[in-house]
């Protein structure tokens, strides 16, 4: 395993990102408050033009992983409906 050599980054880098980041997430809210029935992470990522896939493994995993963050902050909530899971914002 190669080992990763730290490389400088500028504060704008990380200040983009973190504001990226944000804008994503408002998103992701603004969505589920819109749909109090709830969403699919694929109905997410596909409205908000976010699908993505590596190889045909993973996919969806930039929307998959904010609405971790989003249901660690206790934002939306998680609910399983049949075979779906979908995620609904918490009021």
């Amino acid at each position: 395993m190669n080992k990763v050599t730290p490389v400088e980054v500028q504060s704008t880098s990380v200040e983009k990102a973190s504001r990226g980041l944000a804008f994503l997430r408002e998103a992701i809210l603004e969505l589920l408050r819109a749909n109090p029935e709830g969403l699919r992470n694929t109905d997410i990522a596909k409205i908000l033009a976010l699908e993505s896939e590596h190889e045909g493994k993973q996919r969806d995993y930039l929307t998959y992983s904010i609405l971790g963050l989003l249901l660690r902050e206790r934002k939306i909530n998680k609910v399983k409906h049949g075979a779906n899971t979908l995620y609904i914002f918490n009021l």
